[in-house]
């Protein structure tokens, strides 16, 4: 007899393929050892723990384009520093361990809603509520200790920051080239995609993979044309053939981040839409800011429902006399980053699962001898494994994560392994449960009547032959909307047949317009 696997457990596992995910490891780990090793051999070890908080800064804008990298990676800096001040003050507040908690909850839902609205991506909001929640728990005597502790996170960013644009020196073009070579396989992908809900998800992929891909080779003529065969198998002119797709792959594993740029020639409707492209450009750039777009409503969610959580947690976690209230929190804000209750769901699932596993790894990370040094070693290892797991998966992840974080939270302070093993397990389930409670009674329930609005805009637009760039763009909100209202309870059958209606329609227009 076969075992059903719950789809939520079953989702809350899959490991995703990744690529380049070696060289982020590697920059996130040269990142934090670099404070580490610094505030070690000059005989503060305990400072080296706020340090590594500005370290963080090289987690953001990983696959992003040099130039926009910049700007998240430096303002990922202000935010970390700005979190390790409010974590800072709530420590030299009375009653700290409240005043924490609460702080956790604001930075965490105040960051989530700005990662939101701006797309900067993993890991969101987490880092920052992280980076008050272990602050908040430092000793801090005197307004001192607050510069003291804004300058070193500043100062470790800096480096971070340096670390992460160090890469424009050797391959300028290697996150375009990336980015294009992503949206490659994505349409190939296509090719095996389900009919159905279970193809809107593929589809929705694909599509945001050729977006970036365009504005990531904008300007580049034999780039751009890479990009046009990818949306010409993203329209499903070909009806996705798995020839065209595996042709696209091969020009996906040519595409390297340095050297010659595979050659083709385009056709006459790909040219068409590489003008056309290129007369969009002011539109496209507005993209991704998109205001009152579907996310709003579930980053209000998150929002709300990270302060009560965070708060709740805390408060009770406070009275029964254990030990780091703020990691329950931590954990309420780490499942509420999910733009749905089914994501919230999966997060918790992955968060739980991997914390349990990855604290019978911290205990013995903690009880090997060796003083700061040995830590220090300990962080630096944790830490790029975590990266190279994060994108595959959030729970194996946290095999890597769990340690790391008692690790930086311990350096320099040091506890019995087995309390903080026990304070560990019992906050993070605590806040779990804590943050799922929060995403039920929280309920997006304007994500239906977004999806509605833009299932609507699509079958106007469609009807009308309105501009093809205004049509994608429509379709690409479509299917941003589906993605949050399908993962709350109860959409109704009829609203996903009618999105696939829209989305084939509008597909047939785009094409016909080519």
């Amino acid at each position: 007899m076969r075992l059903s696997v719950p789809p939520d457990l079953h989702a809350a596992t899959r490991v995703r393929p990744v690529d380049a995910a070696w060289a982020f490891a590697l920059r996130a780990g040269l990142a934090v050892a670099v404070p580490l090793v610094v505030l070690t051999a000059t005989g503060h070890p305990s400072l080296a723990g706020v340090a590594t908080f500005g370290a963080f800064t090289a987690l953001y804008g990983r696959d992003e384009p040099y130039r926009r990298r910049a700007l998240i990676v430096a303002a990922a800096a202000m935010g970390l520093v700005a979190s390790v001040a409010a974590g800072t003050l709530a420590a030299l507040a009375p009653q700290s361990e409240i005043v924490g908690v609460a702080a956790v909850a604001l930075v965490g839902a105040t960051a989530t809603v700005l990662c939101n609205r701006y797309r900067v991506g993993p890991p969101g909001g987490l880092m920052f509520a992280f980076a008050t929640a272990v602050t908040s728990a430092l000793p801090a005597t005197a307004p001192a200790d607050l510069l003291r502790n804004a300058a070193l996170t500043a100062g470790a960013a800096a480096v971070s920051w340096l670390i992460v644009m160090s890469g424009f020196l050797v391959a300028p073009g290697a996150p375009r080239r990336l980015a294009i070579a992503r949206a490659l396989r994505a349409a190939a992908a296509l090719a095996d995609a389900p009919d159905g809900p279970a193809g809107l998800t593929a589809r929705q992929q694909a599509a945001l993979a050729v977006e970036r891909a365009w504005r990531a080779a904008a300007g580049r003529a034999d780039e751009e044309v890479l990009v046009a065969h990818a949306e010409t198998e993203l329209s499903g002119v070909h009806g996705h053939d798995p020839a065209a797709a595996a042709e696209l792959r091969e020009l996906a594993a040519r595409l390297t981040p340095r050297g010659p740029v595979p050659r083709l020639a385009a056709t006459a409707t790909e040219n068409r839409k590489i003008a056309e492209r290129r007369r969009a450009a002011t539109l496209l750039r507005d993209l991704p800011a998109r205001r009152g777009g579907p996310l709003w409503p579930a980053a209000a969610r998150v929002a709300l429902g990270a302060l009560v959580a965070g708060a709740a947690a805390g408060l009770l976690v406070h009275y029964t006399g254990l030990g780091h209230p703020y990691w329950a929190a931590v954990s309420a804000v780490a499942v509420l980053q999910g733009a749905s209750l089914r994501l919230s769901r999966h997060r918790a699932i992955q968060r739980a699962g991997g914390t349990t596993i990855g604290l019978l790894i911290a205990g013995a990370a903690v009880a090997v001898p060796g003083g700061p040094w040995v830590l220090v070693v300990e962080i630096l290892i944790a830490q790029v494994i975590a990266e190279l797991l994060v994108v595959r998966n959030y729970g194996l992840a946290m095999l890597a994560v769990t340690p790391l974080a008692l690790l930086v939270g311990e350096l320099g302070h040091e506890t019995p392994p087995l309390d903080l093993i026990g304070d560990r397990l019992i906050q993070t389930v605590l806040g779990c449960l804590l943050g799922l409670a929060a995403a039920a009674l929280i309920r997006n329930r304007a994500a239906t009547r977004h999806l509605g609005e833009a299932i609507t805009a699509v079958e106007q637009a469609t009807h009308d032959r309105q501009d093809a760039r205004h049509l994608a763009a429509l379709v690409a909100t479509m299917r941003e909307a589906y993605e949050v209202a399908a993962g709350e309870p109860a959409l109704n059958p009829a609203t996903t047949d009618r999105v696939l209606h829209a989305e084939r329609e509008a597909r047939r227009a785009l094409t016909s317009a080519d």
